[in-house]
């Protein structure tokens, strides 16, 4: 509903201006005002679409009510419509631009002036809202483009750290009894060392904005890590809760599109209850929709579903709003809506998996909103538990190995060379690129890093295959947003492997590699 003040000290023209209003403007509330002194209190309360001012009340001076509107913070973004005889006043206009206003109208009022007039301002007004939300989402999505890039270089430094820890632990459980107690401690050490990976992880899907291919995954385990997230951001007004099935089969998704749905559908509902608190409630499950079961405004083939759900105890919306909720061009000033433009993200990811997005919503009575993703018979993807007793294919081939960080290249070489291979090591790619010039027969492989000072792996590489056309190459790198097969096919690359790696992967990828050449 669109807010016009009135400002007049006459009672005749609050009442014919209030009729006129109430005709042409659809939707229309009309504030009467009697002084400047109210209107300017009205204004601040009311925070109206508009404001119409007489010039002929009495008290506050004329011009000063408008300068005043246009100097407050929270009341200087509304037009003002100044309403003056030009004939008895010919330098009303003047005066009228100096304090601020936006346009005028003649007296007496003319009907079809005062549509044109408050429809064109009103619309103005709009555009420059439009205008202002818009340039607050563009600094918001540089700003997330910043933390994207920051937090990807931090992923790269963590996986640096872990690589050593997870090598040599690995290292050492080789090295003691199988049920001693040593053993089972460095086992404790390697599971942490895995949960951490887990959360670089989600880091490196955070900072690529989407970037990954989706496959089969269990989503509950992000939904999970992305509560834990949330939780800390909450405030103590707001009670989290929530119910997640364990057993819940798998959905073919991007791991950084469902934590962002999740995240947009949070923080949506945190925002309607950020003044009052109350209750977010999380639940996830799988459901079998029959012909018979599915609600009507449910567009789902039957079959088998994950429901995700997050139901808020906020003041809930209109179905007015709730028809509108997912149009990222509808706009509204109620608090209740929430995010924005963070629904209608929800929205569009969901329908490219061939899911739906129900909200179900009340005055006063909250929201719910359920999420539809169809269930994959695809397998998804686990961590694999490599046992140190599994058989570790073996080598002993002449390797060249390059990575600048130094606590990386030792572990790597003695991981290596406890594989049965002969190792030789640099920090440089510069100096790998003269070593092998020296004697690029003498090398079966070559394992580099991507992110590299002077030189970065795929550069080395192209240079590489002009001494050596043939030589088998591993690209290994912390960071892949920019690494991928599509990408680097043109170098023919053996493999792509990300930091950290156990053991009895990279054992496996370099007799892959070599075997394949042979």
């Amino acid at each position: 509903m669109k807010k016009i003040l009135v400002i007049s000290n006459n009672n005749d023209d609050l009442n014919t201006m209030s009729t006129l209003l109430e005709d042409l403007i659809p939707d229309c509330l009309v504030i009467p005002a009697q002084s400047g002194i109210e209107g300017i209190e009205s204004t601040k309360a009311e925070s109206p679409e508009l404001v119409l001012l007489d010039l002929e009340i009495g008290g506050i001076d004329r011009y000063e009510v408008c300068r005043t509107l246009k100097s407050e913070e929270n009341t200087k973004h509304i037009p003002v419509l100044l309403m003056t005889d030009i004939q008895s006043d010919p330098n009303s206009y003047v005066k009228g631009l100096e304090a601020g206003a936006a346009g005028f109208l003649g007296k007496p009022i003319n009907k079809a002036e005062l549509a044109t007039q408050v429809n064109m301002v009103l619309r103005i007004s709009a555009l420059e809202k439009e205008k202002a939300e818009l340039k607050k989402q563009l600094q918001q999505a540089q700003k997330m483009e910043s933390i994207g890039t920051l937090a990807g270089g931090i992923a790269h430094e963590f996986n640096n750290v872990l690589f050593p820890i997870i090598g040599y632990t690995e290292m050492c459980m080789y090295d003691v009894p199988e049920n001693s107690k040593t053993r089972k401690n460095l086992a404790s050490v390697l599971k942490a060392a895995d949960r951490a990976k887990d959360l670089i992880q989600q880091i490196q899907n955070f900072s690529t904005k989407g970037g990954q291919k989706r496959k089969p995954l269990k989503i509950q385990y992000i939904i999970k890590e992305t509560l834990k997230l949330l939780r800390a951001s909450l405030p103590a007004t707001i009670e989290l809760r929530h119910e997640i099935e364990n057993t819940c089969g798998p959905v073919a998704a991007d791991p950084s599109e469902i934590q962002q749905v999740l995240m947009n559908l949070c923080t949506n509902a945190y925002q309607v209850m950020e003044e009052k608190g109350g209750e977010l409630e999380i639940t996830l499950q799988e459901v079998d929709l029959a012909p018979g079961d599915l609600p009507s405004e449910v567009d789902l083939n039957p079959g088998c579903y994950l429901r995700l759900t997050v139901k808020d105890t906020g003041p809930g919306l209109g179905q007015t709003e709730v028809q509108h909720v997912f149009d990222p061009q509808y706009r509204t000033d109620d608090r209740n809506i929430g995010a924005g433009m963070g629904l209608n993200v929800v929205h569009e990811i969901i329908r490219s998996y061939e899911g739906m997005t129900c909200i179900s919503s009340d005055p006063d009575q909250g929201t719910t909103i359920d999420v539809y993703l169809p269930l994959t018979d695809t397998q998804s993807d686990k961590i694999s538990e490599i046992s140190t007793e599994a058989h570790i294919p073996l080598g002993n081939e002449t390797i060249l190995l390059v990575d600048d960080e130094e606590d990386v290249l030792e572990m790597m070489h003695l991981m290596l060379e406890r594989l049965g291979y002969q190792v030789i090591s640099t920090l440089n790619s510069v100096n790998a690129l003269e070593t092998f010039q020296k004697a690029s027969k003498t090398f079966d492989l070559v394992i580099t890093d991507q992110t590299m000072p002077k030189m970065t792996g795929m550069e080395l590489i192209k240079e590489l295959r002009l001494i050596q056309s043939d030589i088998p190459i591993i690209l290994c790198t912390g960071f892949n947003e920019k690494i991928t097969e599509e990408n680097t096919r043109h170098l023919e690359i053996g493999a792509l492997i990300g930091k950290p790696v156990r053991i009895a992967e990279i054992a496996e990828t370099i007799r892959e590699v070599l075997d394949r050449k042979s």
